[in-house]
C-alpha cells in the first residue's frame, strides 16, 4: 500500500466518493485502455451527470457518446443498468453488483470493494498475473482449482480496511512493474515475497494452454448517397455493431460499381469490408444522415477508418 499511496496511477474518478462516476469508469474500462477512456467518463459526466439522466436519455444519445468506444453492446448494457439502479436504488456488496446488467465478477468485485468497502479480491487478466506469480502458480490458470486457489490466495492479501486500494494497487502494480514480458522484478514493492521471482519463473507465470480463436470475415456494404447524406440502416441488436447504424449490407455482391477494401480488426474478428457504388440486392435504407449526425447516432470505428481512408467518398 505504501507503492501504491506513492506510485498508483492518479485517476479522477480514484479521488471521488460517487457511486455513479465509479461504476461509469469501470463499465467504460472494460476491454479500455485507461488512456482512451478517460475522454469518454469525462464526456458522461458532463452530458448526463446522475445515473437518473443516464437512464432517461435515449438510446440514440447513448451510443453517440459512446461512439469510438467499440464493443456496443456495454453501452446498451450501461443504459439498461442504470435503469436498474435508478428504479432501485445502489446495490450494495458484491452479490448485489452481480444482479447489474453488464456487471461480472471482476467489475462487481472492484466496485464492491472500492465503493462498499468490502474485502473482496477482484480478479481480472492483470490481477491473475499478479497472484500467479507471487505465489509461482504452475498450473493452467484458466481452469477452475486454478482459480480457486488463487481467489483464496488474493482473498488473504487484502487489506482489511482499505480493500478497495489494495485491488487497484494489483491492477497498477501490473500495468506498471508485473507486465506480461520483461517484468521488472527489482523494482518490484513484493519482490521479496514472490516465489516466481526467486525461481526465475516469473515470465512463465500464469500458465496459459489456451489460444484466442480469430475469425476472419468478409463483409460487403453498398454507399447510398444524396449529397452529403448516406442512406444508413440499423444493425441487430445482439450482433457486430449492435443497434447501430451502418451502410446496408449487400446479399450478393455486385459484378460491376466502384470498390473498395478496408481490413479493419476486432479482438475475436479480423474484417475485410467491401464498398460498392451500388447497393442494389440490399436493404433500403432506413435514414439519411450526413457524416456529423451519423457520428452523433454512434458510428462504428470501422466506418469512421473508411471515411478517413477515402475522404472523396
Amino acid at each position: 500500500m505504501q507503492w501504491y499511496d506513492q506510485s498508483g496511477r492518479h485517476l479522477p474518478w480514484r479521488n471521488l466518493r460517487n457511486p455513479y462516476a465509479i461504476w461509469l469508469s469501470e463499465v467504460i474500462l472494460q476491454q479500455t485502455r485507461v488512456d482512451q477512456g478517460l475522454k469518454y467518463w469525462e464526456r458522461f459526466l458532463e452530458v448526463l451527470p446522475t445515473v437518473e439522466d443516464l437512464a432517461s436519455a435515449p438510446e440514440s444519445q447513448i451510443k453517440g457518446l459512446w461512439s469510438g468506444l467499440g464493443y456496443y453492446r456495454r453501452a446498451d448494457l450501461l443504459h439498461r443498468g442504470s435503469k436498474q439502479i435508478a428504479s432501485t436504488g445502489w446495490p450494495k456488496g458484491y452479490a448485489a453488483w452481480l444482479e447489474v446488467p453488464g456487471i461480472g465478477p471482476y467489475t462487481a468485485a472492484a466496485l464492491a470493494s472500492i465503493v462498499d468497502g468490502e474485502v473482496v479480491p477482484a480478479l481480472d487478466g492483470n490481477a491473475y498475473r499478479v497472484y500467479s506469480r507471487i505465489a509461482d502458480w504452475s498450473e493452467p490458470i484458466e481452469t477452475a482449482r486454478s482459480k480457486a486457489f488463487i481467489n483464496s490466495f488474493a482473498l488473504n492479501q487484502l487489506h482489511p480496511k482499505r480493500p478497495g486500494d489494495f485491488n487497484q494497487a494489483v491492477m497498477d502494480l501490473a500495468q506498471a512493474l508485473c507486465t506480461p514480458k520483461k517484468p521488472k522484478c527489482s523494482e518490484c514493492p513484493v519482490q521479496e515475497m514472490c516465489a516466481a521471482r526467486r525461481a526465475g519463473s516469473a515470465e512463465l507465470r500464469p500458465v496459459k494452454t489456451r489460444t484466442l480463436k480469430v475469425i476472419e470475415q468478409d463483409l460487403h456494404f453498398g454507399i447510398p448517397r444524396r449529397g452529403p447524406l448516406f442512406g444508413l440502416v440499423r444493425r441487430p441488436v445482439g450482433g457486430i455493431w449492435s443497434g447501430l447504424y451502418t451502410l446496408p449490407e449487400l446479399a450478393t455482391v455486385p459484378a460491376e460499381g466502384t470498390l473498395l477494401v478496408l481490413d479493419h480488426r476486432l479482438s475475436h474478428r479480423k474484417l475485410r469490408l467491401h464498398f460498392y457504388s451500388e447497393f442494389e440486392g440490399s436493404s433500403e435504407p432506413e435514414i439519411w444522415l450526413t457524416r456529423e449526425e451519423w457520428n452523433a447516432h454512434g458510428m462504428p470505428q470501422a466506418f469512421v477508418h473508411w471515411l478517413t481512408k477515402f475522404p472523396y467518398i
